[in-house]
C-alpha cells in the first residue's frame, strides 16, 4: 500500500535512524546486525524516498555519501584549535627520557608510577579534523601547518566510518582528531587495478589514503575505502559534556558512543614495564593487523595533568610517539637483473625469494650501481638482510656472509645493454654503465614514461604497460605521436581491455595536458642532468622558449646550480637538430606552453640557502618544500653535497642524514625549518 506524504516522512526520517544505527554497529562496534544485501535494500528504500521528496534530503543522510560533483580546489580552513605534531622517540633511551621526565617532575624528583599513561596505535595514514555543530558533520580539513588546513569536508562525507550525525549525548561543538587509513587489502586491490590501468602505483597505504582524501572529484574517495580512527577531541571552554571527563582514555571512549571508531587495541597503564611490553608486543606483530602502524604513542592520561604541562612550540610535552625500528627480513638472493633507464643508465637490481614488510609484498630492490655490489660484495645464492627503507623503499642492508653457499655466484657489470644488445659505456670516475643507443627501446619508452610523468605533461591514464604496449604497436615513435593518438582511435578502441570510454577518458586526458607549464615542458624533454629543480631554474632564467634554444653555455653558467658538465649537455641538447625536430613537432600537435608571472620572494633566513630535504614531514609534501624554499628565495636542491647549506629532516629519514653529518651539514626539523620563515 501506498505511503501518504506524511507516513513517507515518518518512514524517510525512521530509515535514517536504522541505517545510522547499523553504521555504528558495523564500523564503530565490529558487531554487525544485518546482511550487506539488508543494509542495502533499506537504503535503496531510503534513497527512492528522497528522490520522491527531494525537500527532505539532509547533510546527515547516509546516501549524501556517494560524492557530489568534481572540486575546481580546495579552499583554505583555520583550524579552531592548533593541531600540534607530537615528538618522536626511535629508540628506547628516547622514550625512557620522557617517560622519566613526566614521573620525576610529578614526584618532587625520585621516580613516580602512580601517573596513567594512555597507549594505543600510531596509525600511518593522514591526520584530518572533523568539525560537528550541533550533532551534525560541518567541516573536516587536513592538517596542513598545523593552524591552516584543506577543507575535505565533501570527501570525508564519503568515508562510511565518519558519523554525519553523532548518537545522543554530542555536545554544541566538537573538534575531533585522528586518521584516515587505507587497509592493506583495499591497498593491494587498488595498486593491481593501477597496474592493469598501466597507471603509476601508490607506494604504500600511507601515500594510497593521503592521495584519495584529496582528489578533486569525491566519487574517487567514494571508491576508495577509505577509513577513519578517532584519537583526539576538544570542545568550547565552556562543554560541560567533554569538559568533565577527567582522563584521555574515557574520553575516547566516549568518543565511541558518540559513534566514532577508536583504536581497538588501546591501553592504559601506570606500569612502566607494561609500557615497554605493549611496544614490543606491537612491533613484533604489526603485520597482524589489517592497516598499517609504524610506532605507538603513549600519552599523559590524566587531562589535568596534561593541562599542567603543556605544549612546546612543536609538540604537546604529555606525549610521544615511540617509533618501531624499520622492518626487516633475510631472505635468499635468487638473481641480479639489469634494468636500462631513460638515459641508458643500468642499475642492477636484487630478486629475492619473496618477504613481508610492514604489510607489503617484496621481492626485489635496487642496487643503485655496480660499485654497491661490489661494496656489499653480494652474490646470488647469498643470505641477504632486506629493509624497508624509511618503511617504503626496499632496500639491501648486508649480505649474512656466513651462511653463503660454495656455489654462491657473483655478477660482472654488463658488457652488451641487456635491452637492445649494444656496447655499453663507462665514463671514467663514475660508478654508472651507460647505453649510448639511442634508438634502444628501453631508453626510448623510458624517455616516454618521463614525457607524461606528473611535473612533465602530466597525462594520467598513459602508464607504463600502456606505453609499452603502444610502443610496441607502433602508435607511439616519438613524443609528438603522443598528441596524434586521436587519429588512432577506432583502432584503439578495437585493443583488448580497451572500450569506448576508457580510449575517450585517455584521449581527454591528452588534449587537456596540450597546454603545459613551461618548466614542466623543459622538465619532459628528458634532458641529461637536468631534473624538476634546473628545469625551472632554466624557466626563470630563459623567456620564452626560444630565448633557450639560443643559450650558450656561457648563458647557462649564470643559471644557479648549472656547472660545466651540465651546460655542455643542455648546449649540445639544443644544438642537435633531431631534437629542434623533436621540439617543432611538438608545438605543431597543438602543444602550449605556458609562461610564468612574475613571482613575488620574500626575504628570509633562508635565502641565497642551498637546502635538501630528506624523509617526511606534516606540514608539507616533498613537491610543496620545493615551492617554500623558492618563495622565500632559497635553493631546492635533492642531492646532498659540500654545497649545501642545511638538511631538513622530517619522519624515517634516509641515507641523506648519515651524509649530511659526516659533510658537517647543519640539521634542522621539519619545525625549525618552517619556523626560519617567519
Amino acid at each position: 500500500m501506498a505511503l501518504n506524504k506524511s507516513e513517507s516522512k515518518a518512514r524517510l526520517e525512521e530509515l535514517k535512524k536504522i541505517l545510522n544505527y547499523h553504521n555504528y554497529r558495523y564500523y564503530v562496534l565490529d558487531d554487525p546486525q544485518i546482511s550487506d544485501a539488508e543494509y542495502d535494500r533499506l537504503l535503496k528504500e531510503l534513497d527512492a524516498l528522497e528522490k520522491a521528496f527531494p525537500e527532505w534530503i539532509t547533510q546527515d543522510s547516509p546516501t549524501q555519501r556517494v560524492g557530489g560533483e568534481p572540486l575546481k580546489n580546495f579552499e583554505n580552513f583555520t583550524h579552531p584549535f592548533k593541531m600540534y605534531s607530537l615528538a618522536n622517540a626511535l629508540v628506547e633511551s628516547e622514550f625512557l627520557d620522557f617517560y622519566q621526565k613526566i614521573t620525576k617532575e610529578q614526584s618532587g624528583g625520585g621516580l613516580f608510577n602512580s601517573i596513567s599513561f594512555s597507549c594505543e596505535h600510531k596509525f600511518d595514514g593522514l591526520a584530518i579534523e572533523l568539525i560537528y555543530e550541533d550533532g551534525k558533520l560541518a567541516h573536516a580539513s587536513t592538517r596542513g601547518n598545523g593552524e591552516i588546513g584543506e577543507l575535505i569536508t565533501t570527501n570525508a562525507k564519503t568515508i562510511k566510518s565518519i558519523p554525519l550525525r553523532l548518537n545522543e549525548g554530542f555536545p554544541s561543538f566538537l573538534a575531533v582528531y585522528g586518521e584516515v587509513l587505507m587497509f592493506r587489502e583495499e591497498f593491494l586491490r587498488l595498486n593491481q587495478e593501477r597496474e592493469e590501468a598501466g597507471e603509476p602505483l601508490f607506494a604504500n597505504p600511507r601515500n594510497a589514503a593521503a592521495g584519495s582524501i584529496r582528489q578533486l572529484d569525491p566519487k574517487i574517495t567514494a571508491e576508495r575505502k577509505l577509513k577513519f580512527y578517532a584519537y583526539g577531541v576538544k570542545t568550547s571552554a565552556d562543554d560541560k559534556v567533554f569538559g568533565s571527563i577527567p582522563s584521555h582514555y574515557e574520553k575516547m571512549d566516549f568518543l565511541k558512543r558518540l559513534g566514532f571508531p577508536v583504536s581497538k587495541n588501546a591501553m592504559r597503564s601506570g606500569r612502566l614495564e607494561e609500557i615497554l611490553s605493549y611496544h614490543k608486543k606491537w612491533e613484533e606483530n604489526r603485520d597482524s593487523l589489517p592497516y598499517e602502524i609504524d610506532g605507538v604513542v603513549i600519552k599523559v592520561d590524566s587531562i589535568a595533568l596534561q593541562e599542567e604541562l603543556g605544549f612546546d612550540a612543536k609538540a604537546p610535552k604529555w606525549a610521544i610517539a615511540w617509533k618501531f625500528k624499520p622492518a626487516r627480513a633475510q631472505t635468499k638472493l635468487e638473481d641480479i637483473i639489469f634494468t636500462v633507464g631513460r638515459q641508458g643508465t643500468i642499475t642492477p637490481n636484487a630478486v629475492f625469494q619473496m618477504v613481508s614488510l610492514s604489510g607489503a609484498s617484496i621481492s626485489r630492490a635496487t642496487l643503485h650501481n655496480f660499485d654497491e655490489v661490489e661494496r656489499l660484495d653480494v652474490r646470488i645464492g647469498d643470505t641477504i638482510e632486506v629493509e624497508r627503507s624509511g618503511e617504503v623503499i626496499p632496500k639491501v642492508v648486508r649480505v649474512i656472509v656466513e651462511k653463503r653457499p660454495s656455489n654462491a655466484v657473483k655478477k660482472d657489470p654488463p658488457e652488451s645493454c641487456p635491452v637492445c644488445g649494444e656496447r655499453v659505456f663507462r665514463e671514467e670516475g663514475l660508478s654508472a654503465y651507460r647505453c649510448l643507443n639511442a634508438s634502444c627501446p628501453a631508453v626510448v619508452k623510458g624517455k616516454m614514461r618521463h614525457f607524461v610523468s606528473r611535473n612533465a605533461f602530466n597525462i594520467e591514464g598513459l602508464g607504463e604497460e600502456i606505453i609499452s604496449r603502444f610502443f610496441e604497436l607502433g602508435y607511439l615513435k616519438s613524443f609528438a605521436d603522443i598528441f596524434r593518438l586521436k587519429e588512432k582511435q577506432d583502432e584503439l578502441i578495437e585493443l583488448d581491455r580497451f572500450g569506448e570510454k576508457s580510449v575517450q577518458k585517455l584521449l581527454s586526458a591528452i588534449e587537456k595536458a596540450k597546454k603545459i607549464d613551461y618548466w614542466c615542458f623543459i622538465n619532459a624533454l628528458g634532458l641529461d642532468y637536468v631534473g624538476e629543480e634546473t628545469s625551472r631554474a632554466l624557466a626563470d632564467r630563459f623567456l620564452p622558449l626560444a630565448k633557450l634554444l639560443e643559450a650558450k653555455e656561457p648563458d647557462l653558467l649564470t643559471v644557479g646550480g648549472v656547472g660545466e658538465v651540465v651546460a655542455k649537455s643542455i648546449d649540445a641538447f639544443f644544438q642537435n637538430e633531431e631534437n629542434r625536430g623533436l621540439i617543432d613537432n611538438l608545438l605543431e600537435s597543438g602543444v602550449e606552453i605556458i609562461y610564468p608571472e612574475k613571482k613575488i620572494v620574500i626575504s628570509s633566513k633562508i635565502s641565497g640557502k642551498k637546502i635538501v630535504f630528506t624523509g617526511k614531514a606534516e606540514g608539507f609534501s616533498r613537491d610543496e618544500f620545493g615551492e617554500l624554499v623558492r618563495k622565500y628565495g632559497g635553493i631546492p636542491a635533492e642531492n646532498v653535497s659540500k654545497n649545501v647549506d642545511y638538511l631538513v629532516v622530517g619522519e624515517n629519514p634516509g641515507s641523506k642524514l648519515d651524509k649530511a653529518k659526516e659533510l658537517g651539514i647543519k640539521i634542522l626539523s621539519d619545525k625549525e625549518f618552517q619556523e626560519m620563515l617567519q
